[in-house]
């Protein structure tokens, strides 16, 4: 059971929040702009190549297919039930992979079953954990730098527009000699929500002593929910910037509204085009990242958000005035039915 100390910090930093109970008012936001669309399933016009727009249960490879193929990592699809030794060997062979290979599901969200494989002990083991799931096996990207991008287009124009950019610091802790990484990780909230995860996942490392001053990262997946801090980074956007995603938005078909995470050398190095690769690419569903910069005011965070569906709103206009149809409500139904039984087998 979590400490005093433990509920006090996560319900004192909203940050920390169940995604239900933060998304409450989103709700209400959602349904204003859908009743003035006279549609509530309006969202699902802003990215027609992808189920529900990306609000939920989207193929992760169908979208990644989208994009121009060199913005994105060596990339293979493992369909459920391909679970032999030999044939997975002989995938990444074919494709050239390295290990450590990162693993996710094809339908998931929030790191979602998603982990860093060293070698094939590993990897095998994570895959036959769950063998009815369809996984993608991609390629490490080792870049030092970590983003999210959410980028806007409407329907014909010839240029976008960058609303939120989220630079991520992984979840690490600095040595001193004495303390093992458990009780490093004790001194702040951020990692100490983590530890129960770890001492499943990685209970070697929690006993270990990092020499003073010896940085130690303890999560390689630069996810929220997995201890990742979300920095507000938008003073770095630029028109150079926005420049390289009007390219690659302009080569992708269906595709107006959505959050880009990707790794780089450097801002600067991303800004010319050169030393990146998108991870995963994230439809309506996905928030500004930005509003989960440690210390931000709630009030800002529901002002974010409600200006981002706004711009979904803006394009659902234009694609409705261009005869696009929204998904049907047994569509969506559907959709939700089979995401939900995929994350809670």
């Amino acid at each position: 059971m979590p400490s005093f100390h433990d509920r006090k910090a996560r319900w004192s930093q909203w940050e920390f929040w169940p995604a239900l109970f933060f998304n409450i008012p989103v709700f209400g936001i959602w349904l204003w702009f859908g009743l003035r669309s006279r549609n509530l399933l309006f969202f699902t016009r802003a990215n027609p190549a992808i189920e529900t727009g990306g609000l939920f249960g989207e193929s992760k490879i169908s979208i990644l297919q989208l994009l121009p193929e060199h913005v994105y990592p060596k990339t293979i699809f493992l369909a459920a039930g391909e679970r032999q030794l030999d044939f997975i060997q002989r995938l990444i062979q074919d494709h050239q992979i390295q290990y450590p290979i990162m693993v996710k599901p094809n339908i998931g969200e929030r790191g979602f079953l998603a982990k860093k494989c060293k070698d094939e002990f590993t990897l095998f083991d994570h895959l036959n954990q769950r063998p009815d799931v369809d996984f993608l096996l991609q390629a490490y990207v080792d870049f030092p730098e970590e983003y999210s991008v959410l980028y806007s287009r409407l329907p014909d124009a010839g240029e976008g527009r960058i609303s939120s950019l989220c630079a991520k610091s992984f979840l690490s802790v600095t040595g001193n000699g004495h303390n093992t990484i458990q009780e490093l990780m004790h001194q702040h909230a951020r990692s100490r929500f983590q530890i129960k995860r770890l001492l499943i996942e990685e209970p070697e490392l929690l006993a270990e002593i990092p020499a003073t001053g010896e940085v130690r990262l303890l999560e390689p997946i630069g996810n929220h929910c997995r201890g990742t801090a979300f920095l507000d980074a938008c003073h770095l956007i630029s028109p150079q910037l926005t420049r390289i995603f009007d390219q690659i938005s302009l080569q992708t078909k269906g595709l107006f509204y959505g959050r880009f995470d990707l790794r780089c050398k450097s801002i600067d190095s991303l800004s010319l085009g050169q030393d990146f690769a998108i991870l995963e690419y994230n439809g309506v569903a996905a928030e500004p990242a930005h509003i989960y910069h440690p210390g931000r005011s709630i009030w800002n965070a529901y002002r974010d958000i409600h200006t981002h569906l706004n711009i979904v709103y803006r394009i659902a206009k234009v694609q409705k005035s261009k005869g696009v149809p929204t998904e049907s409500f047994i569509s969506l139904i559907h959709q939700g039915r089979k995401w939900w039984r995929h994350k809670n087998t």
